[in-house]
């Protein structure tokens, strides 16, 4: 039997006795029951969600014993009544639990701020896609967090929900259900000042469970959304073949990779299976460094036989990951001395096919062109509609990014400069430290067409910044790229290309908020170039709050002042069609402008002009939150899950 229960409002119980169905119905799930099974163990679940939180219960009894003697779950979060009503109460959002089914033990747990509109709903859809089948899979809203749930109401959908496309913004829900499975039981009340509790009772799967001498299957007997790795059906090998060389092999020889990790396994082993695979990976140059060193990141470690080593650190937040970064960089310098670059990777980051072909083609120029100090494999300029070259690579202002390379040159002068207590600087997100105070006005080499994905999500990654930032950004699934012009990267080549191309640009009049202003991508001239007025702040860099309203329309970056090339942004539209963003008089190549040239200056413009600006018609949905199910109430619900059967045709 099969229960679905649906409360609309108010503060309620429901009782849902669930039976599971037998393998012959669910070939793809190994949590099931036999026909026989009928005085075996059950697991019995609560949970609950409502304005003060949210909770689960589950312990294992037979079905005739109340109540059960042995409680194997017991999660949950209660606000205080005086914080219960604040819209941001912490702990609100949407909860994630596994259970295994053959012990009902928790095996996973995470709550995502789906309270919050911007980026988690994306973090909660890739844990989804690695919970395995057969897993038992409780979620509840705590507090708040169907507002934030946007894309990931289609993957909840495709997995069975009922309601997860029609929730309101202030709804409560929970829902258990089987991975691969079927839903067993999924309430829902709209906004109401109380909590609703669902009860059932849960079988046991009676599956044999893989040999617990075998290290995998003890492991994944105690973890969960670990993927392919606990997939029992088709699992990941542990020992994957060697990948293929790339082209330059050679140059990445002596090259270690560090990958940098703590307590988000789950992560890591994405993360370490997609480097891994990658075309001319060397695993015995892989080496992960750890800050926490929980016994779960341990474990998988040694399980995969991977090389590593833990690092002690102190502090919170970025505090502590300034002190953490630092300490590796020590690693680096005591460890690989004579290492002619060193390639670090964080442990949330997915690296293309082309990840080590890119760094082969690129790593030399490190050494060739002092102004340089780093190759990002994470893109500074592409974002979906402005990608288009897989072979070109770019240069410009920017901090080190998503999996990046230096020399170890570059590490001992950051050491000689960093400062043992953090409260020394105003600034402890240590890439942008590195920015501010190692970079020395030098460059960085990106890709137009990104060779990694920032996936997840932690202590920076979060808000409408880090979801424009990574979430659009592409990334080559290609491997085996070669790069074009890679020796014309070398700063005077680079500036004599550039300057060339700038000259040669047909001049763009306008605003750059209108409609118009772009070319067509399939325009006939492939350089256009735009003058605006820019001035430089005290600390040598370009006034970013004159180029806001610029970035914003075209499509370029906007938030901070990197991205560019001594003053000049580089933006595809087309295939064959660049446009130059100068600014003057900031940009040294504003000696190009043609005197007939106006520079656009946004303080001068007419009012009507302005009003352009603001209105910012191309890009403006990029930044307005559109929340779904805003106006559903119970009578919508009502007509949707309860209208009349069709007539039986005579």
């Amino acid at each position: 039997m099969k229960s679905v229960s649906a409360p609309l409002c108010g503060v309620l119980t429901v009782l849902v006795t669930a039976v599971l169905p037998s393998a012959g119905h669910l070939p793809d799930a190994p949590l099931t029951a036999s026909p026989q099974q009928t005085t075996a163990s059950y697991v019995r679940v609560e949970v609950w969600s409502g304005r003060s939180g949210w909770g689960l219960v589950a312990g294992v009894c037979d079905r005739h014993v109340t109540p059960c003697p042995d409680t194997l779950v017991d999660e949950g979060h209660t606000l205080p009544p005086q914080e219960a009503a604040q819209p941001a109460a912490p702990g609100q959002g949407v909860t994630l639990s596994v259970l295994d089914p053959r012990q009902g033990t928790l095996v996973f747990h995470k709550v995502f701020p789906l309270g919050q509109y911007w980026v988690h709903w994306a973090d909660l859809e890739w844990h989804l896609q690695r919970v395995v089948p057969g897993r038992v899979v409780v979620m509840a809203v705590a507090v708040s967090g169907a507002v934030g749930l946007r894309h990931a109401a289609t993957r909840l959908a495709a997995l069975g929900s009922l309601f997860a496309l029609h929730l309101p913004p202030a709804a409560h829900w929970t829902w258990v259900f089987v991975r691969g499975g079927r839903t067993l039981s999924e309430t829902v009340t709209l906004p109401a000042s109380g909590a609703h509790h669902a009860h059932l009772l849960l079988p046991l799967s009676t599956l044999p469970r893989p040999p617990a001498s075998d290290p995998r299957w003890s492991y994944c007997a105690a973890h969960g959304a670990m993927g392919g790795l606990c997939d029992e059906h088709s699992p990941d090998p542990l020992l994957p073949p060697p990948p293929a060389p790339v082209a330059h092999q050679a140059a990445l020889a002596n090259v270690p990779v560090v990958v940098t990790a703590g307590a988000r396994h789950q992560y890591l082993y994405h993360t370490l299976t997609a480097l891994l695979a990658a075309p001319g990976a060397l695993r015995h140059n892989v080496l992960v460094v750890l800050g926490d060193a929980p016994l779960p990141t341990v474990s998988l470690l040694r399980l995969l036989g991977l090389n590593f080593t833990s690092i002690a650190v102190s502090g919170q937040d970025n505090d502590k990951l300034f002190r953490y970064y630092r300490a590796v960089f020590r690693l680096l310098e005591r460890s690989f001395p004579d290492a002619p670059a060193a390639i670090l990777l964080d442990e949330d980051v997915e690296v293309s096919p082309d990840f080590f072909s890119f760094f082969s083609q690129t790593l030399w120029l490190l050494h060739a062109d002092p102004s340089l100090y780093c190759i990002n494999a994470y893109s500074a300029t592409g974002f979906s509609d402005r990608v288009f070259h897989p072979s070109r690579v770019l240069r410009g202002s920017v901090q080190v990014q998503w999996g990046y390379a230096v020399t170890l040159d570059f590490v001992r002068e950051a050491l000689a400069a960093w400062p043992e207590d953090p409260t020394k600087t105003n600034i402890v997100i240590y890439d942008y430290w590195l920015y501010t105070f190692v970079r020395r006005g030098r460059e960085c080499l990106y890709p137009e067409y990104g060779r990694v994905l920032h996936y997840g999500s932690g202590t920076n990654a979060g808000g409408q910044v880090s979801e424009r930032a990574f979430l659009s950004k592409p990334v080559l699934r290609e491997a085996h790229v070669p790069l074009v012009a890679v020796e014309r990267l070398r700063q005077a080549e680079w500036r004599l290309d550039l300057s060339r191309n700038i000259s040669e640009a047909k001049t763009l009049v306008g605003n750059p908020c209108s409609a118009s202003f772009l070319p067509e991508p399939t325009a006939p001239s492939q350089h256009y170039v735009f003058y605006y007025r820019q001035d430089g702040t005290p600390e040598g860099g370009p006034d970013v709050t004159q180029s806001f309203g610029l970035q914003s329309c075209v499509g370029g970056w906007a938030f901070s002042e990197q991205g560019h090339t001594e003053g000049v942004s580089i933006l595809n539209v087309g295939l064959h069609t660049t446009v130059y963003l100068v600014g003057v008089p900031f940009s040294p190549y504003s000696r190009l402008r043609p005197r007939h040239a106006v520079v656009w200056d946004e303080s001068l413009i007419p009012e009507e002009e302005f009003r352009v600006v603001e209105a910012n018609e191309l890009h403006r949905h990029e930044f307005t939150p559109v929340i779904a199910n805003q106006e559903v109430n119970e009578a919508t619900l009502l007509r949707l899950f309860f209208r009349p059967a069709p007539p039986r045709p005579a």
